[in-house]
């Protein structure tokens, strides 16, 4: 037994007790799909029934949200009229206070250029670098082709998009669920056509592409100060899904996955990464051995998680 620090986050002022509740009622529906999936994956039936009341409850509870953040912040602003300095902290906290905006000095093509350069010094740094050294796949594995894709793989890929699109989609994720009957086999014909030619369509390569500042002492006026951030098309993500699913199915069922990876897996994350870890260094003291943790840094630049067991799965 050891007693931790649970840091809790202040929630914001609109966020009342029935937005608590809602956000709950989602979180409960989300799980009942997937111990559907899990219990029962051939069970279709029960697990679209489960996916709509999800979604349906999910776009109350947003809808919940956006009402109630509209409504206080009305209040606000009418309850703090008569006092311009309260008035103006208030709506510099409504637009973003203390985010440092991008310069007009910087351009697109500034940014461009920078990055293009910057490319170019890694590819030289590494010209002269080892080839990379890895095992062979056991015999007779091996990935000749992808399956064809069906109406209602497409389908219940459009229905797990989240409701966002990018500045290029002709129309909102919203109503791309709502008629996905009608255009699910024209997309369906479109990705097998993809994965025969190993080609991706080249309208769906090109990204929206906004500039943030990596940190708020940075100068604005540099354009090595920021972090590009690219918005891809909807139907590219979902091209990229049902790839990646038959990538890892493929991947586990040749047992070609590290038993301690934990990053881009079903059922593992960060959170079993560190219990494995932690289980580690209790069986060595418990057994009289000395235990060391490392800490090491990724230098790959804008990687999201990192693989904390099979960093340190050596040095334990």
């Amino acid at each position: 037994m050891r007693t931790v620090r649970f840091r809790r986050h202040a929630s914001d002022a609109w966020f009342d007790d029935d937005c608590c509740v809602a956000k709950c009622c989602v979180r409960q529906f989300e799980c009942d799909v997937r111990r559907i999936r899990r219990a029962d994956p051939q069970n279709t039936t029960a697990i679209d029934a489960g996916i709509a009341i999800w979604t349906k409850r999910r776009r109350e509870y947003r809808h919940m949200l956006r009402t109630k953040r509209e409504k206080f912040w009305l209040a606000k602003v009418a309850s703090e009229s008569s006092s311009p300095r309260l008035l103006w902290r208030s709506i510099d906290v409504l637009l973003g206070g203390g985010c440092i905006p991008s310069s007009l000095s910087v351009t697109a093509d500034a940014v461009h250029a920078f990055f293009d350069a910057k490319v170019v010094g890694v590819r030289s740094s590494t010209n002269d670098a080892p080839p990379p050294v890895f095992t062979a796949a056991p015999p007779g594995c091996s990935l000749m082709e992808f399956q064809q894709l069906s109406v209602d793989d497409v389908v219940a890929a459009v229905r797990q998009l989240p409701d966002k699109q990018c500045a290029s989609d002709p129309l909102p994720t919203s109503l791309l669920k709502e008629n996905v009957d009608v255009l699910a086999p024209f997309f369906t014909e479109l990705f097998n056509r993809s994965l025969i030619l190993g080609a991706v369509p080249t309208i769906f390569k090109s990204a929206h592409i906004t500039p943030f500042i990596k940190k708020s002492d940075l100068d604005p006026g540099e354009p090595k100060s920021y972090r590009p951030i690219s918005n891809l098309s909807v139907l590219l993500k979902m091209l990229e899904r049902l790839v990646a699913l038959q990538l890892l199915d493929y991947l586990s069922a040749a047992d070609l996955l590290p038993n301690v990876q934990s990053a881009y897996r079903a059922h593992h994350s960060r959170e079993t990464a560190v219990l494995k870890v932690l289980g580690d260094i209790l069986r060595a003291v418990d057994s009289g051995d000395l235990a060391a943790l490392a800490r090491l840094v990724c230098c790959i630049r804008y990687r999201r998680s990192c693989n904390i067991a099979a960093a340190t799965a050596d040095i334990v």
